[in-house]
């Protein structure tokens, strides 16, 4: 018996700098913010997780300390 387990990670375009979520086992990704296709083995992966609030979180982190919010990002996640 085989148990399929999903891995996923956060990478970053290229292009725009953005990061997302992505599911690892995918050759390709379009990025949602510029539209362009990423191949998957091309790119640096950030984060790997096999729990998707994992990855949510994280990616969360990621996009607030690009945009110079973290510390903002830290103090909401502590509220929950």
């Amino acid at each position: 018996m085989y148990i399929l387990v999903m891995k996923f990670g956060i990478i970053v375009c290229p292009r725009c700098k953005k990061a997302k979520g992505v599911n690892l086992s995918s050759k390709t990704t379009k990025c949602l913010c510029c539209g362009r296709v990423l191949k998957l083995d091309k790119l640096k992966i950030l984060y790997k997780t096999e729990s998707r609030p994992r990855l949510q979180n994280a990616l969360g982190m990621i996009n607030a300390d690009f945009d110079g919010r973290l510390e903002e990002f830290k103090k909401l996640i502590e509220k929950q």
